[in-house]
């Protein structure tokens, strides 16, 4: 005898509040009633779903409670992406929202960026490329420092901390890794793969390059501030591809304009949208959250995304479910 499937997904109204990967719109819009609503302002948002069943969203807009709340018939949100700062969990719960995530997909991606930031910063190239532009040339002035050789220091080794350490190593990095439960077994791990794993204190203080990969909560917010910039090696680098709030970034402009550390690499800020306070300052190299904005992971994502909205439609058990 065969056992029954799960019911084929109802057509239903998906609101994609962030953009996807095109390949999964066309695949979920085959199905449903996909509504894109990219670029709705915040206040707005409540209003933008309120027929909503399932919800597609990325890190640029809020899920609040009162989001949540206006959408009676909601039964699950997607985030298409790792990071879940942006969802109140709690009130999705309440509400019985599935709520899941797609973590990994643009691993790769980010990780990638990451390093990429390591070199931007450490060879002034974003500078030089500034400089050229406005017809300047001064080459002796912009030397800088090579990556093999350094000791690269990752806070967190999920998906994302575990391919920067691994790309750091492949570059001829000395790789040191902070991890959130360390006992002498995850040490022994990380010293099979080549890492010597170390308390963020001595991170601070040995990490030529300091690159954070931890989620935003309430332990990781303004993880680095004064103190620990101040514990860092004159000439350090810090690479920031996690949560702009992990990092107190009026201390990273206190930080980089005294010379505290040479330099930033930062993806993700406090405040999205707007002019980063550290745009003045020319020993930082900023890009607007483009981590995971490759076509590679985009396409990942995509594929992961319908997935999970057809398996919250079906009742098919749904992957990396957050509530």
């Amino acid at each position: 005898m065969i056992s029954p499937s799960p019911t084929a997904p109802e057509a239903v109204r998906v609101v994609v509040l962030d953009p996807v990967d095109r390949g999964a719109l066309e695949r979920l819009s085959a199905a449903h009633d996909v509504q894109l609503a990219y670029g709705t302002p915040q206040e707005d948002v409540a209003d933008r779903v309120r027929d909503a069943r399932i919800i597609i969203v990325r890190s640029g807009v809020k899920l609040t409670a009162e989001v949540i709340e206006a959408a009676p018939g909601l039964r699950g949100i997607v985030r298409a992406g790792a990071g879940t700062d942006n969802i109140d969990l709690g009130a999705a719960r309440r509400a019985g929202v599935t709520v899941c995530n797609v973590p990994g997909g643009s691993a790769n991606a980010v990780a990638e960026l990451a390093l990429g930031l390591c070199l931007a910063a450490a060879r002034n190239i974003a500078l030089a490329d500034r400089q050229i532009r406005r017809d300047e040339w001064r080459k002796p002035a912009l030397a800088g420092v090579e990556l093999a050789g350094k000791n690269l220091g990752v806070v967190g080794f999920g998906h994302i901390g575990s391919r920067i350490a691994g790309i750091g190593k492949a570059l001829g990095m000395s790789v040191l890794v902070s991890v959130g439960r360390p006992d002498e077994e995850r040490r022994a791990e990380l010293a099979a793969e080549g890492y010597r794993m170390a308390g963020l204190p001595e991170l601070l203080g040995t990490a030529d390059f300091l690159c954070l990969a931890v989620p935003l909560n309430d332990r990781t917010r303004h993880l680095i501030g004064p103190d620990e910039l101040r514990a860092m090696r004159p000439g350090a680098f810090l690479v920031n591809v996690s949560r702009g709030g992990v990092v107190d970034e009026e201390a990273l402009y206190t930080a980089l304009s005294e010379g505290v550390i040479s330099g930033a690499g930062v993806d993700v800020h406090a405040a999205e949208g707007v002019r980063s306070p550290l745009a003045g300052l020319d020993n930082v190299v900023l890009t607007p959250h483009i981590g995971a904005m490759s076509a590679d992971a985009q396409r990942r994502i995509g594929e992961r995304v319908t997935d999970a909205v057809e398996a919250m439609l079906s009742g098919a058990p749904v992957m990396n479910r957050m509530c």
